[in-house]
This record gives structure tokens, C-alpha cells and sequence, in this order.
């Protein structure tokens, strides 16, 4: 089985999705984004892996 590369925004999405605090598990998906007031965004994050869910400003 031949291993895909990333590139382009796929590469970025990839290197700015955090690992779950809670087990390291990279298998983590954005489940919602929303303006912070501030000019940035907040970020809910799940792990697909252990069900943890938190939040990143970015």
C-alpha cells in the first residue's frame, strides 16, 4: 500500500491540528470554530480516539 503525501492546505491543516491533550492521539477533528471577539477564532477539538473534547484560541 503506497502512502499518500500531503501538500498544499492539506499540509497545513495537518501540521495545525493539535494531538489530544488527554491521550496524544493525533486522530483529532475540529467540531466546531467560532469568532473569539478578539480578531481570532476559537477552536472545539474531539479525539477520535478517547472522546476527549476541548478548546483552542488561535
Amino acid at each position: 500500500m503506497a502512502a499518500s503525501e500531503l501538500t498544499g492546505s492539506a499540509l497545513d491543516d495537518y501540521l495545525n491540528t493539535p494531538d489530544c491533550p488527554q491521550c496524544s492521539s493525533d486522530d483529532v477533528v475540529c467540531t466546531d470554530s467560532y469568532p473569539d471577539g478578539m480578531g481570532g477564532a476559537m477552536k472545539v477539538w474531539r479525539c477520535e480516539r478517547c472522546g476527549h473534547v476541548w478548546t483552542t484560541s488561535s
